[in-house]
């Protein structure tokens, strides 16, 4: 029997309220992932985003293609997914002799008018949130 997925909420993609005003933009230039968004909060324009290192997969959903369980907990929120089943798979197609070097946690975000970003990552950090000029 398999375990239930479980999404474990982590934190908001940014503080305060916020309206994103261009797409959310996600580069992978090598062992690590970023994405970065523009958004508007109390009248100025801020970009911030979230940094995934040691990013062994990823895959996004374009908003139309989403379903509740993907918005639900994870709108511009960042969760990570408990009980993966997606990580399961990438371990099980892993050399059993590499298995112990990998710590593979599954994370996951909806942004608004986006869709949804699942990375599978060592770990997750938030980007400084700078003025957009």
């Amino acid at each position: 029997m398999t375990e239930v997925e479980v999404k474990r909420v982590i934190g908001p993609l940014s503080s305060g309220v916020s309206a994103y005003t261009e797409d959310a933009l996600f580069t992978h230039p090598g062992g690590s992932a970023e994405l970065r968004c523009t958004y508007e909060r109390e009248g100025h324009m801020f970009v911030g985003g979230l940094r995934f290192d040691r990013v062994r997969a990823y895959r996004f959903r374009a908003e139309s293609h989403c379903t509740a369980w993907h918005i639900e907990d994870a709108y511009d929120t960042l969760v990570e997914v408990e009980s993966s089943e997606w990580v399961a798979e990438l371990l099980a197609s892993t050399p059993r002799d590499q298995v112990s070097l990998w710590k593979i946690r599954h994370f996951m975000i909806f942004v608004d008018d986006s869709g949804a970003y699942e990375v599978a990552a060592e770990s997750c950090e938030w980007l400084p949130e700078l003025a957009a000029s």
